[in-house]
């Protein structure tokens, strides 16, 4: 598919300026979904990796994840690659808020509730997905599900701490089940005045770094968008240097 990371680069240039453009058929304000999972596909593509998924934890009234899906389709298309979406959802909208932590002065329980999460679904393509329940259930029975592929894309959209803090064992499955460099999108880390790292997803990220010596969340500042992050999967075996990348890795705006 590609001899070296010139073209790599030049391919992903060009898809940048496609998403920004709106030619994935992604609503603008999905963009960062879009590069995000453009990182994703250009970071397994130097790995040699061509099975991948993305998710989307949060979905509410499904908008994220149709516009997700849409962009997956779009790299399938162009890569013939296997990407398959997921996205998480109670369907019962936000629990009570578990105090200060929770932002309980910009949500409530009830928030983003859709019962009739059935209609998410019947409108999904055919490797889209909808997992309904407790995300700290769901998502520590997800490792089975991954198989041999590789998550390659993660929006995290769950507004409180408390909820966050449940789902981050996603981020905790075997080293192999990921790319080394995961491209992580967090949705409530910005804009609001009472937003801040002792608070919300801020907290559950510091909190996850602390307690886990080789997997690392650090925000990207390059202007990809504000609330990029990467998990580090320090102890993947690429990143260990017991496999060799495809090409030698890059990353870069675009």
């Amino acid at each position: 598919m590609f001899a070296n990371v010139v073209e790599i680069r030049a391919t992903f240039h060009e898809i940048g300026q496609a998403i920004r453009a709106g030619k994935l058929g992604v609503e603008p304000h999905r963009y960062p979904y879009a590069l995000g999972l453009a990182h994703g596909v250009c970071q397994a593509i130097h790995c040699g990796y061509d099975s991948l998924v993305a998710v989307e934890l949060g979905v509410a009234h499904g908008n994220g994840l149709m516009n997700l899906c849409r962009a997956a389709a779009y790299f399938r298309e162009r890569f013939r690659f296997s990407i398959d979406v997921y996205g998480f959802d109670n369907a019962a909208g936000l629990p009570e808020p578990q105090g200060y932590k929770d932002h309980p002065e910009i949500w409530s329980k009830g928030d983003f509730a859709r019962p009739d999460h059935e209609g998410v679904r019947v409108g999904l393509p055919e490797f889209g997905h909808l997992i309904i329940g407790d995300v700290g259930e769901t998502v520590r029975a997800f490792e089975q599900t991954l198989g041999d592929r590789h998550l390659a894309f993660v929006s995290v959209d769950l507004d409180y701490y408390s909820s966050t803090k449940r789902a981050m064992p996603l981020f905790q499955f075997a080293p192999e089940r990921y790319i080394p460099a995961l491209p992580v999108y967090f949705d409530d880390v910005r804009g609001l005045i009472s937003m801040n790292p002792w608070c919300g997803e801020e907290l559950a990220i510091s909190e996850f770094n602390a307690e886990n010596e080789m997997r690392k969340i650090a925000r990207k500042d390059y202007g990809v968008h504000p609330q990029f992050y990467i998990c580090h999967v320090l102890d993947h075996p690429i990143r260990q240097g017991t496999i060799k990348p495809k090409f030698s890795f890059e990353i870069w705006p675009f």
